[in-house]
Protein backbone atom coordinates (compact mmCIF):
# COMPACT_ATOMS: atom_id res chain seq x y z
CA UNK A 1 0.00 0.00 0.00
CA UNK A 2 2.73 2.59 -0.87
CA UNK A 3 0.28 4.82 -2.60
CA UNK A 4 -1.39 5.84 0.82
CA UNK A 5 2.09 6.26 2.53
CA UNK A 6 1.16 9.40 5.41
CA UNK A 7 -2.09 8.62 5.29
CA UNK A 8 -4.68 7.07 7.84
CA UNK A 9 -7.78 4.91 7.24
CA UNK A 10 -10.78 6.97 6.75
CA UNK A 11 -13.95 4.16 6.70
CA UNK A 12 -14.59 2.15 3.46
CA UNK A 13 -15.65 3.79 0.57
CA UNK A 14 -19.30 2.28 0.11
CA UNK A 15 -20.13 3.24 3.32
CA UNK A 16 -19.89 7.10 2.60
CA UNK A 17 -22.95 8.34 0.70
CA UNK A 18 -23.64 10.60 -1.95
CA UNK A 19 -24.24 14.24 -0.25
CA UNK A 20 -24.89 12.10 3.17
CA UNK A 21 -21.90 14.02 5.01
CA UNK A 22 -20.43 11.96 7.81
CA UNK A 23 -18.15 12.69 11.06
CA UNK A 24 -15.47 11.21 11.97
CA UNK A 25 -12.70 12.04 14.90
CA UNK A 26 -8.90 11.47 14.12
CA UNK A 27 -6.42 12.15 16.77
CA UNK A 28 -9.13 14.82 18.80
CA UNK A 29 -9.96 16.35 15.31
CA UNK A 30 -13.83 16.27 14.09
CA UNK A 31 -13.78 15.85 10.24
CA UNK A 32 -16.99 15.36 8.34
CA UNK A 33 -16.74 13.90 5.20
CA UNK A 34 -18.56 13.69 2.33
CA UNK A 35 -19.27 12.63 -1.70
CA UNK A 36 -20.32 14.76 -4.04
CA UNK A 37 -20.35 13.60 -7.55
CA UNK A 38 -18.31 10.38 -7.11
CA UNK A 39 -15.54 12.26 -5.35
CA UNK A 40 -14.55 12.32 -1.37
CA UNK A 41 -13.69 15.67 0.32
CA UNK A 42 -12.94 16.28 4.07
CA UNK A 43 -12.78 19.35 6.01
CA UNK A 44 -13.08 20.79 9.48
CA UNK A 45 -16.11 19.46 10.86
CA UNK A 46 -16.78 21.90 12.96
CA UNK A 47 -17.74 25.71 11.99
CA UNK A 48 -15.12 28.12 11.32
CA UNK A 49 -17.33 31.07 12.84
CA UNK A 50 -18.56 29.79 16.09
CA UNK A 51 -18.66 26.08 17.39
CA UNK A 52 -21.23 24.15 15.24
CA UNK A 53 -20.81 20.76 14.03
CA UNK A 54 -21.51 20.91 10.47
CA UNK A 55 -22.84 17.54 10.19
CA UNK A 56 -25.79 18.87 11.59
CA UNK A 57 -25.88 21.44 8.58
CA UNK A 58 -27.29 20.53 5.07
CA UNK A 59 -24.76 19.48 1.66
CA UNK A 60 -26.20 20.73 -1.34
CA UNK A 61 -24.14 20.32 -4.48
CA UNK A 62 -20.34 21.50 -3.15
CA UNK A 63 -22.42 23.90 -0.57
CA UNK A 64 -21.77 22.49 2.93
CA UNK A 65 -24.17 25.19 5.24
CA UNK A 66 -23.38 25.28 8.92
CA UNK A 67 -26.62 24.53 10.97
CA UNK A 68 -25.53 27.83 13.45
CA UNK A 69 -25.39 30.91 11.65
CA UNK A 70 -26.34 29.41 8.11
CA UNK A 71 -22.06 29.90 6.55
CA UNK A 72 -21.97 27.89 3.64
CA UNK A 73 -18.70 26.55 2.82
CA UNK A 74 -17.24 24.93 -0.52
CA UNK A 75 -16.28 21.55 0.54
CA UNK A 76 -13.57 21.24 -2.03
CA UNK A 77 -11.65 24.15 -1.06
CA UNK A 78 -12.69 24.95 2.78
CA UNK A 79 -13.79 28.65 0.96
CA UNK A 80 -16.38 30.32 2.66
CA UNK A 81 -18.78 31.47 0.48
CA UNK A 82 -21.21 32.97 2.20
CA UNK A 83 -20.86 34.77 5.25
CA UNK A 84 -21.01 35.08 8.68
CA UNK A 85 -17.40 34.57 8.37
CA UNK A 86 -14.75 34.30 5.62
CA UNK A 87 -12.92 31.90 7.08
CA UNK A 88 -12.04 28.95 5.36
CA UNK A 89 -12.40 25.86 6.91
CA UNK A 90 -9.42 23.82 6.73
CA UNK A 91 -9.34 20.67 3.98
CA UNK A 92 -7.84 17.22 4.15
CA UNK A 93 -6.82 15.21 1.01
CA UNK A 94 -8.82 11.61 0.79
CA UNK A 95 -7.32 8.74 -1.53
CA UNK A 96 -9.53 5.61 -2.29
CA UNK A 97 -7.44 2.94 -2.81
CA UNK A 98 -9.06 -0.78 -2.90
CA UNK A 99 -12.84 -0.03 -1.95
CA UNK A 100 -10.82 2.35 1.10
CA UNK A 101 -11.06 5.97 2.03
CA UNK A 102 -7.72 6.98 3.33
CA UNK A 103 -7.19 10.87 4.81
CA UNK A 104 -3.44 12.65 5.02
CA UNK A 105 -3.68 14.79 8.21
Amino acid sequence: MKDVANYQFLMDADSLEEEEPQEVVIDNQIILVAKVDGVAYAVDGICSHAYAELVDGDLDGHCLTCPLHFACFDIRTGAAVEGPTDAPLKTYQVKEENGQLWIKL
